[in-house]
Protein backbone atom coordinates (compact mmCIF):
# COMPACT_ATOMS: atom_id res chain seq x y z
CA UNK A 1 0.00 0.00 0.00
CA UNK A 2 1.28 3.45 -0.87
CA UNK A 3 0.51 6.93 0.41
CA UNK A 4 1.32 10.51 -0.49
CA UNK A 5 1.25 13.57 1.75
CA UNK A 6 0.02 16.99 0.72
CA UNK A 7 0.64 19.84 3.14
CA UNK A 8 -1.53 22.85 2.38
CA UNK A 9 -0.70 26.40 3.39
CA UNK A 10 1.16 29.38 2.02
CA UNK A 11 2.73 29.87 5.45
CA UNK A 12 4.63 26.60 4.91
CA UNK A 13 6.03 27.76 1.57
CA UNK A 14 7.04 31.09 3.07
CA UNK A 15 8.96 29.37 5.86
CA UNK A 16 6.81 30.98 8.53
CA UNK A 17 6.25 27.65 10.26
CA UNK A 18 8.06 24.31 10.25
CA UNK A 19 6.18 21.39 8.71
CA UNK A 20 6.30 18.98 11.64
CA UNK A 21 3.09 17.32 10.44
CA UNK A 22 4.82 15.71 7.46
CA UNK A 23 7.57 14.28 9.64
CA UNK A 24 5.10 12.89 12.16
CA UNK A 25 2.78 11.32 9.59
CA UNK A 26 5.70 9.83 7.64
CA UNK A 27 6.98 8.14 10.78
CA UNK A 28 3.58 6.68 11.58
CA UNK A 29 3.12 5.44 8.02
CA UNK A 30 6.51 3.74 8.21
CA UNK A 31 5.45 2.10 11.47
CA UNK A 32 2.46 0.64 9.62
CA UNK A 33 4.50 -0.53 6.66
CA UNK A 34 2.76 1.91 4.30
CA UNK A 35 5.14 3.26 1.67
CA UNK A 36 5.31 7.04 1.32
CA UNK A 37 7.08 7.95 -1.92
CA UNK A 38 6.21 11.62 -2.33
CA UNK A 39 5.40 14.67 -0.21
CA UNK A 40 4.09 17.91 -1.65
CA UNK A 41 3.64 21.33 -0.10
CA UNK A 42 1.11 23.57 -1.81
CA UNK A 43 0.09 27.13 -1.06
CA UNK A 44 -3.49 28.33 -0.72
CA UNK A 45 -3.98 28.33 -4.48
CA UNK A 46 -6.89 26.54 -6.13
CA UNK A 47 -5.26 25.49 -9.40
CA UNK A 48 -2.05 24.19 -7.84
CA UNK A 49 -3.98 22.31 -5.15
CA UNK A 50 -6.18 20.70 -7.81
CA UNK A 51 -3.07 19.60 -9.70
CA UNK A 52 -1.48 18.18 -6.55
CA UNK A 53 -4.59 16.25 -5.47
CA UNK A 54 -5.29 14.73 -8.89
CA UNK A 55 -1.66 13.73 -9.32
CA UNK A 56 -1.47 12.12 -5.89
CA UNK A 57 -4.70 10.17 -6.45
CA UNK A 58 -3.30 8.77 -9.71
CA UNK A 59 -0.13 7.54 -8.02
CA UNK A 60 -1.06 6.50 -4.48
CA UNK A 61 -3.67 4.38 -2.73
CA UNK A 62 -4.07 6.88 0.10
CA UNK A 63 -3.61 10.65 -0.01
CA UNK A 64 -3.24 12.42 3.33
CA UNK A 65 -3.80 16.17 3.37
CA UNK A 66 -3.21 18.55 6.26
CA UNK A 67 -4.38 22.16 6.34
CA UNK A 68 -6.93 24.16 4.41
CA UNK A 69 -9.97 23.11 6.49
CA UNK A 70 -10.62 26.48 8.10
CA UNK A 71 -13.45 28.98 7.57
CA UNK A 72 -11.78 31.46 5.22
CA UNK A 73 -12.11 31.78 1.45
CA UNK A 74 -8.61 30.40 0.83
CA UNK A 75 -9.31 27.19 2.78
CA UNK A 76 -9.97 24.98 -0.24
CA UNK A 77 -9.00 21.42 0.71
CA UNK A 78 -12.47 19.93 1.14
CA UNK A 79 -13.79 21.56 -2.02
CA UNK A 80 -10.86 20.31 -4.08
CA UNK A 81 -11.00 16.74 -2.79
CA UNK A 82 -14.78 16.64 -3.13
CA UNK A 83 -14.50 17.62 -6.80
CA UNK A 84 -11.76 15.04 -7.38
CA UNK A 85 -14.04 12.27 -6.10
CA UNK A 86 -17.08 13.59 -7.95
CA UNK A 87 -18.97 14.37 -4.75
CA UNK A 88 -20.86 17.43 -3.56
CA UNK A 89 -20.40 19.15 -0.22
CA UNK A 90 -23.26 18.67 2.24
CA UNK A 91 -23.94 20.14 5.68
CA UNK A 92 -23.39 17.88 8.68
CA UNK A 93 -25.73 19.13 11.38
CA UNK A 94 -23.90 17.37 14.22
CA UNK A 95 -20.64 19.06 13.27
CA UNK A 96 -22.38 22.43 13.03
CA UNK A 97 -23.83 22.05 16.52
CA UNK A 98 -20.41 21.09 17.85
CA UNK A 99 -18.81 24.18 16.30
CA UNK A 100 -21.56 26.42 17.70
CA UNK A 101 -21.15 24.91 21.16
CA UNK A 102 -17.39 25.37 21.06
CA UNK A 103 -17.73 29.07 20.26
CA UNK A 104 -20.39 29.52 22.94
CA UNK A 105 -18.30 27.76 25.57
CA UNK A 106 -15.49 30.22 24.97
CA UNK A 107 -17.77 33.22 24.88
CA UNK A 108 -16.83 34.04 21.28
CA UNK A 109 -19.14 35.14 18.51
CA UNK A 110 -19.44 32.60 15.72
CA UNK A 111 -19.24 34.45 12.42
CA UNK A 112 -21.22 33.05 9.45
CA UNK A 113 -18.12 31.87 7.59
CA UNK A 114 -17.48 29.26 10.30
CA UNK A 115 -20.46 27.27 9.03
CA UNK A 116 -18.17 26.28 6.15
CA UNK A 117 -16.30 23.97 8.51
CA UNK A 118 -19.45 21.83 8.92
CA UNK A 119 -19.68 21.01 5.19
CA UNK A 120 -18.17 17.72 4.00
CA UNK A 121 -17.96 15.59 0.86
CA UNK A 122 -21.14 13.53 0.67
CA UNK A 123 -20.82 10.06 2.20
CA UNK A 124 -17.45 10.68 3.84
CA UNK A 125 -16.30 9.54 7.27
CA UNK A 126 -16.19 12.57 9.57
CA UNK A 127 -13.26 12.74 12.01
CA UNK A 128 -14.03 14.54 15.29
CA UNK A 129 -11.74 17.36 16.39
CA UNK A 130 -12.00 17.90 20.16
CA UNK A 131 -9.19 20.47 20.00
CA UNK A 132 -10.53 22.85 17.35
CA UNK A 133 -13.42 23.87 15.13
CA UNK A 134 -12.34 22.06 11.95
CA UNK A 135 -13.30 18.36 11.88
CA UNK A 136 -11.43 16.15 9.46
CA UNK A 137 -12.82 13.54 7.10
CA UNK A 138 -12.02 10.50 5.00
CA UNK A 139 -13.31 10.33 1.43
CA UNK A 140 -13.31 6.92 -0.23
CA UNK A 141 -13.79 5.36 -3.63
CA UNK A 142 -13.41 1.69 -4.49
CA UNK A 143 -9.62 1.79 -4.60
CA UNK A 144 -8.59 5.20 -3.27
CA UNK A 145 -8.95 7.21 -0.08
CA UNK A 146 -8.19 10.81 0.85
CA UNK A 147 -7.70 11.67 4.51
CA UNK A 148 -8.15 15.33 5.43
CA UNK A 149 -6.92 16.73 8.74
CA UNK A 150 -6.46 20.25 10.15
CA UNK A 151 -3.07 21.92 9.93
CA UNK A 152 -2.33 22.84 13.57
CA UNK A 153 -0.26 19.97 15.05
CA UNK A 154 -2.11 20.12 18.37
CA UNK A 155 -5.27 19.24 16.43
CA UNK A 156 -3.80 16.97 13.77
CA UNK A 157 -1.81 14.61 16.01
CA UNK A 158 -4.68 13.68 18.38
CA UNK A 159 -7.00 13.24 15.39
CA UNK A 160 -4.48 10.98 13.68
CA UNK A 161 -4.00 8.81 16.76
CA UNK A 162 -7.69 8.57 17.67
CA UNK A 163 -9.30 8.23 14.23
CA UNK A 164 -6.85 7.90 11.35
CA UNK A 165 -4.53 5.28 12.84
CA UNK A 166 -7.35 2.75 13.47
CA UNK A 167 -8.60 3.35 9.92
CA UNK A 168 -5.16 2.75 8.44
CA UNK A 169 -4.62 -0.33 10.61
CA UNK A 170 -7.85 -1.82 9.30
CA UNK A 171 -7.09 -0.89 5.70
CA UNK A 172 -3.51 -2.17 5.80
CA UNK A 173 -4.23 -5.30 7.83
CA UNK A 174 -1.69 -4.32 10.48
CA UNK A 175 -2.01 -2.97 13.99
CA UNK A 176 0.53 -1.04 16.05
CA UNK A 177 1.50 -1.27 19.69
CA UNK A 178 4.04 1.01 21.34
CA UNK A 179 5.94 1.18 24.60
CA UNK A 180 7.74 4.27 25.88
CA UNK A 181 11.15 3.99 27.55
CA UNK A 182 12.14 6.98 29.70
CA UNK A 183 15.82 7.87 30.03
CA UNK A 184 17.11 10.40 32.57
CA UNK A 185 20.55 11.97 32.71
CA UNK A 186 21.67 11.07 29.22
CA UNK A 187 21.52 13.38 26.20
CA UNK A 188 19.87 12.77 22.86
CA UNK A 189 23.16 12.64 20.93
CA UNK A 190 24.61 10.11 23.35
CA UNK A 191 21.55 7.87 23.16
CA UNK A 192 21.47 8.02 19.37
CA UNK A 193 25.18 7.18 19.21
CA UNK A 194 24.66 4.11 21.38
CA UNK A 195 21.79 2.96 19.16
CA UNK A 196 22.87 4.21 15.73
CA UNK A 197 23.34 0.78 14.16
CA UNK A 198 19.94 -0.38 15.41
CA UNK A 199 18.24 2.76 14.14
CA UNK A 200 19.95 2.47 10.76
CA UNK A 201 18.71 -1.06 10.15
CA UNK A 202 15.41 -1.15 12.04
CA UNK A 203 12.36 -2.67 10.40
CA UNK A 204 10.01 -4.18 12.98
CA UNK A 205 9.99 -3.11 15.72
CA UNK A 206 11.13 0.48 15.26
CA UNK A 207 12.48 2.96 17.79
CA UNK A 208 12.02 6.73 17.71
CA UNK A 209 13.86 9.07 20.12
CA UNK A 210 12.35 12.19 21.65
CA UNK A 211 13.95 14.80 23.92
CA UNK A 212 11.89 17.07 26.17
CA UNK A 213 12.85 19.10 29.24
CA UNK A 214 16.02 17.17 29.91
CA UNK A 215 14.34 13.79 29.58
CA UNK A 216 14.90 11.37 26.73
CA UNK A 217 12.15 9.06 25.58
CA UNK A 218 12.36 6.14 23.21
CA UNK A 219 9.16 4.93 21.61
CA UNK A 220 9.38 1.28 20.61
CA UNK A 221 6.67 0.31 18.12
CA UNK A 222 5.77 -3.14 16.84
CA UNK A 223 3.71 -3.80 13.74
CA UNK A 224 1.73 -7.03 13.78
CA UNK A 225 -1.25 -8.78 12.31
CA UNK A 226 -4.19 -10.11 14.28
CA UNK A 227 -3.10 -12.98 16.49
CA UNK A 228 0.55 -11.94 16.64
CA UNK A 229 2.11 -11.00 19.98
CA UNK A 230 3.33 -7.40 19.78
CA UNK A 231 5.02 -7.62 23.18
CA UNK A 232 7.07 -10.59 21.99
CA UNK A 233 8.14 -8.64 18.90
CA UNK A 234 9.27 -5.68 21.02
CA UNK A 235 10.93 -7.63 23.84
CA UNK A 236 14.34 -8.31 22.19
CA UNK A 237 14.66 -4.68 21.07
CA UNK A 238 13.79 -3.35 24.53
CA UNK A 239 16.27 -5.73 26.15
CA UNK A 240 19.04 -4.65 23.77
CA UNK A 241 18.32 -0.95 24.35
CA UNK A 242 18.48 -1.43 28.11
CA UNK A 243 21.72 -3.39 27.79
CA UNK A 244 23.38 -0.62 25.79
CA UNK A 245 22.04 2.40 27.66
CA UNK A 246 22.55 0.98 31.12
CA UNK A 247 20.98 2.36 34.28
CA UNK A 248 19.49 5.67 33.18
Amino acid sequence: MSAELISVGTELLMGNIVNTNAQYISQRLADLGIDCYLQTTVGDNHDRLVEAVHGALRRADIVILTGGLGPTADDLTKETVSDAFGKKLVLDEASLEYIKARFAKRGHEMTPNNVKQAYFPEGCIILPNPNGTAPGCIVESEAKAAILMPGPPNEMVPMFEASVLPYLEKRSGYMLKSKMLRIFGKGESSVEYELKDIMASQTNPTIAPYALNGEMKLRVTARCRAGEDADAIMAPMIAEVKRRIGEY
